[in-house]
């Protein structure tokens, strides 16, 4: 893993030039070559093609969920390995990969005995998208327009986006079929991939303060910390909707048609995985890198 190509998205939330930088430096000073280096989405994801006739083994990833998600699509299939440093807000696959510790660590750790592990990834998908830290399903979903318009630092958009979000999650709720644990029509779902199983977290916000802590939990990334919440599992579950309705892989909004089947899949053995006690979301298929 001595030939590297850098991935980097500098407009992620905690992604700068300096940090990128330091990065570069500590890659050099452990005897890796930078073969050659992504800025997205300015520029595209490199290929297996790509990686190949470069030499490169080992792909390093400083950037939030949604580059991550990007990336770990394209190259699902590659024979190198992918390490995720945490460059994002959430940095959620980070955390359950290395623990909540900074780049920094995690790169030192490549230099340590045992060497990292490969990990398979499992994952959610439905409509050919796929999450891998989370998937959010319902009108809550429209919290995420209000999430951009704060991050980009526009009070008026913002506005104009909470009460439109506003709107949206106290109307009709989401269905599920297929799923007798949850009956009801609900504001929001969160669907996490497992091992074996997803892990739903379904939320039933009726009243307005219980709306609000949805909404703040929504604007906050943490969709899940909102209260009146209901667990269950499922191998696959379908939307009841008829008409397409917006979704949330990894934090990146994608339309899902009508009666959307929801269900599972992994990853072949291509991330490296750090921690040795890594969340049991997360499972190693491999040994070795």
């Amino acid at each position: 893993m001595r030939r590297c190509w850098l991935v980097t998205n500098a407009g992620s939330g905690s992604t700068a030039a300096d940090g990128i930088a330091q990065i570069e430096t500590r890659l050099a000073a452990q005897g890796r070559t930078l073969v050659g280096r992504t800025g997205f989405p300015d520029q595209a994801i490199p290929s297996p093609m790509d990686l190949n006739t470069a030499g490169a083994t080992l792909v390093v990833l400083l950037a939030g969920d949604g580059t991550v998600n990007a990336v770990l699509t394209a190259l699902d299939g590659w024979a190198g390995s992918v390490l995720i440093l945490p460059g994002g807000t959430m940095n959620l696959l980070a955390k359950q990969l290395h623990g909540d510790v900074s780049a920094e660590t995690i790169l030192e750790r490549l230099e340590q005995r045992p060497p990292p592990r490969r990990i398979a990834l499992p994952y959610v998908t439905g409509d050919g998208h796929r999450a891998y830290a989370g998937l959010i399903l319902g009108p809550a979903t429209r919290w995420v327009h209000a999430r951009e318009a704060a991050r980009a630092g526009r009070p008026r958009q913002l506005l104009r986006a909470i009460g439109q979000a506003w709107r949206r999650t106290f109307g009709r709720g989401l269905r599920l079929q297929d799923m007798p644990e949850l009956p009801r029509a609900y504001q929001a779902v969160f669907v996490q991939p497992g091992e074996a199983v997803m892990a739903l977290t379904a939320v039933d916000a009726r009243h307005w303060r219980r709306m609000m802590e949805l909404g703040w939990a929504a604007m906050r990334g943490n969709w899940a910390e909102a209260k009146g919440v209901t667990r269950a599992t499922a191998s696959s579950f379908r939307l009841a909707s008829r008409k397409a309705g917006l979704a949330l892989f990894d934090g990146e909004p994608r339309m899902l048609g009508t009666r959307c089947t929801i269900t599972t899949g992994r990853t072949c053995a291509l991330v490296l995985a750090t921690d040795q006690a890594p969340s049991s979301v997360v499972r190693s298929s491999s040994e070795g890198s």
